[in-house]
């Protein structure tokens, strides 16, 4: 490397610790990577960028080339404050990050890929740059005014010229300080809004978010429909473009932040206080109305308050592909599921046996390096010889186990059965709340330590299964979570095949059909011409847990399956409409185990 190059690095390593300083002397984060040339920031996915983050490993880079290219050797400062701004401030994480893409993308539809996370990355950057200017002392404006220095002449888009102005604005700087000469005045009466947008939500950052893509929104479409590229990018400032894609080592590339399956208020909530927030900034735009946002609110769940409304599974799926994450399209519904029904787990209730069994301890046992340390018993070492020598002298208890005097708690095996059948929704595009009853049921078995065994159902022969009650959760509702779309008919074979050979000493269980009147296909000859009642009679006796049929159904009193069923032992639950299967997943636990929410 040069010796010049040394001296730049060298002096903007020094200035680390600065930059750190202007959020806060506690702020941490881990130095800078520096990329000599335009090709390595391409294995970052940040060619022709200065300087970029990524949010997932709270990674800051800088490219060298970029900065030498723009004249920026001496704005270490502002340029690594800045970045270390989209990790503490805006966005800061990628959950909040998904939820800014999503805020704007309800307003920017129609316009080209990208353009989200083009707006998104101005409104952070001037929250970012407005704060340092005004409350560090960085001076931000110096290198914007480099920058307008050397961009070419004439050529500035129309995002690129409100934008701009905004600082002015913002810094009370003179007009063509950093932004182009000439700015019509309904671009500078909107480049005032975004300023005053900048200050008022300032401490509240994303509830901003959908005005600024409101009123940036005609520039874009201007900017598409006469063919300019975006200044923003060609200036190499589209730091947070991918943020979210993970480095080609991270060994934990699909991690998938929390709490995305639900709506975040900032998204849809129309404010009626806009104006009066921020005040019209000249007077010929009194008769001038933003466009208001569309009505996006979810309309088959989630009245009432905002917190308690979710994305369908595709919108949830189009947020996580936003962020940069290469998952599959069932890895992503399972995610959905498993989110979804994490605030409606109970602990699954228990069973008593007879006795519980107590530990005895029976003597001692040679202890060694490769034994877990908490099982040396360092008292009875020294009562072997005063000189502890491990694996020599070193020994550990051995215990044995008696009856106790308490009855001990067995967790029941669940035995799930979901319709799948044509007339069920595919879990990956809309809810299905058949899915969803049986992630909240496997996942609160699961955490109570009992086993289940999940089956997907549809045609004769078309059907997915664990194949046995298991403990492994990705798999128990990867398996609920699946679509085998098909004809109608209970895979009676695998509950018979289940409990055939069950022993009574295995724990009790629990069979749990979810489906509507298709489950009378239950009391049909299997392959092997068994009749489905003495089937269905067999593996009720051997559950002895008992069993409940849920059925979107109602006018159940009317089926005629529901008598010789009710009368094997099964209890028949119906539902008024497939969202009331989740109120069932809760009250089910508590109805039939003794479960407390």
């Amino acid at each position: 490397m040069p010796a010049k190059s040394q001296d730049l690095l060298a002096q903007w390593r020094e200035t680390w610790p600065r930059a750190l300083e202007a959020w806060s002397s506690y702020t941490l984060l881990r130095e800078p990577r520096f990329l000599d040339s335009n090709e390595e920031a391409a294995k970052e996915a940040m060619a022709g960028e200065i300087a970029a983050i990524r949010i997932r490993d709270h990674s800051v880079m800088v490219n060298v080339a970029e900065v030498k290219a723009r004249g920026l050797e001496d704005h270490a400062l502002a340029i690594l404050a800045h970045e270390i701004g989209h990790h503490v401030y805006v966005p800061g994480n990628l959950t909040d990050n998904a939820r800014m893409l999503a805020a704007m993308s309800r307003i920017l539809e129609g316009l080209p890929a990208g353009t989200v996370h083009l707006v998104a990355n101005l409104y952070g950057d001037l929250m970012i740059n407005d704060r340092l200017q005004r409350r560090a002392n960085v001076d931000i404006a110096s290198v914007y005014v480099k920058l307008k220095a050397r961009a070419a002449k004439g050529k500035s888009s129309n995002v690129w010229n409100v934008y701009s102005r905004t600082y002015e604005h913002l810094w009370r700087l003179n007009p063509g300080t950093l932004a182009p000469d000439g700015i019509p005045d309904d671009m500078n009466a909107d480049a005032m809004l975004l300023a005053r947008l900048v200050r008022n939500f300032a401490g509240d950052w994303l509830r901003g978010a959908r005005r600024f893509a409101v009123v940036l929104y005609p520039y874009l479409v201007r900017d598409q429909q006469e063919r300019r590229g975006q200044t923003f990018v060609e200036l190499g400032l589209h730091d947070t473009g991918k943020a979210g894609t993970p480095a080609a080592e991270d060994e934990d590339k699909d991690a998938i932040p929390d709490g995305l399956s639900s709506i975040d208020p900032s998204e849809i909530e129309d404010d009626d206080t806009f104006d009066d927030d921020i005040d019209d900034p000249i007077g010929d735009r009194s008769e001038k109305k933003l466009p208001s946002a569309p009505n996006t609110a979810p309309t088959k769940e989630g009245h009432g308050r905002p917190g308690d409304q979710y994305r369908q599974p595709f919108e949830y799926g189009s947020l996580l592909r936003s962020l940069g994450l290469n998952l599959s399209q069932h890895e992503v519904t399972s995610r959905y599921y498993r989110e979804r029904a994490l605030p409606h787990l109970i602990p699954f209730p228990a069973r008593r046996t007879p006795q519980a069994k107590e530990p005895l301890a029976e003597g001692y046992d040679e202890w060694g390096p490769a034994d877990p340390l908490e099982s040396l018993d360092l008292f009875g070492s020294i009562l072997q010889s005063p000189y502890v020598v491990p694996g020599v002298t070193t020994v550990q208890r051995v215990y044995g186990e008696a009856p106790g005097s308490d009855p001990a708690k067995v967790p029941m095996d669940l035995d799930i059965y979901v319709d799948c059948s044509g007339s069920m929704p595919n879990p990956a595009i809309d809810v299905s709340y058949l899915s969803l009853c049986a992630t909240i049921l496997a996942m609160s078995a699961l955490r109570a330590g009992a086993r289940v065994q999940a089956t997907l159902w549809s045609s004769a022969g078309i059907f997915e299964t664990t194949g046995g009650f298991i403990r492994d959760e990705k798999r128990v509702v990867g398996t609920v979570t699946g679509y085998v779309s098909g004809g109608t008919a209970f895979p009676i074979h695998i509950l018979r095949d289940t409990y055939r050979d069950r022993k009574p000493s295995e724990p009790l269980a629990h069979i749990v059909v979810i489906s509507d009147d298709g489950c009378d296909t239950m009391l049909r000859r299997d392959e092997q011409g068994n009749d489905g009642a003495e089937v269905c009679a067999m593996a009720y006796a051997k559950a002895r847990g008992g069993g409940t049929l849920v059925l979107n159904l109602p006018r159940v009193r009317h089926w005629p399956a529901r008598a010789p069923l009710e009368k094997i032992g099964y209890r028949v639950h119906s539902v008024q409409a497939w969202e009331d299967l989740v109120a069932f997943a809760r009250t089910f636990v508590q109805d039939n185990y003794g479960g407390k929410s």
